[in-house]
């Protein structure tokens, strides 16, 4: 079995997965894509990557909302999830601690920066 760590991206924008495949591939990382958190969820529950980053603001499901669900159930909850979101509102970063999010983001971000906050998302251990 490999250790290369997996992280699921869900994003409704294709340029984001784009440009952070390229980042994550520098450290060897593999990156999942899923354009709306129906599809997050289904990938997350199949998947079991080692990190979520997810977007606040999508079509059918916000990312409050998918990030609720993948801490209460239990094939996900273990999952560390990050939010990556042009919202960076004090608002925004209480709704997504109430949803149970490990971590928290803003759009536009330095390669440095992300690759960082991957890499301490990355070393949380599951509860």
């Amino acid at each position: 079995m490999s250790d290369t760590k997996r992280i699921l991206l869900i994003d409704d924008h294709q340029t984001v997965f784009r440009l952070l495949e390229a980042i994550v591939r520098i450290k060897g990382y593999q990156l999942l894509y899923a354009e709306n958190g129906q599809k997050g969820i289904v990938m997350a529950r199949q998947e079991k990557p080692d990190l979520v980053l997810l977007d606040v603001m999508m079509p059918d499901i916000d990312g409050f909302k998918v990030c609720q669900y993948l801490k209460e159930n239990q094939d996900t909850r273990h999952i560390p999830v990050m939010f990556l979101t042009a919202r960076g509102a004090e608002g925004d970063l209480e709704a997504g601690r109430r949803a149970g999010a490990d971590g928290f983001m803003t759009k536009p971000f330095l390669t440095i920066e992300v690759l960082g906050q991957i890499e301490r998302m990355l070393a949380i251990k599951p509860a």
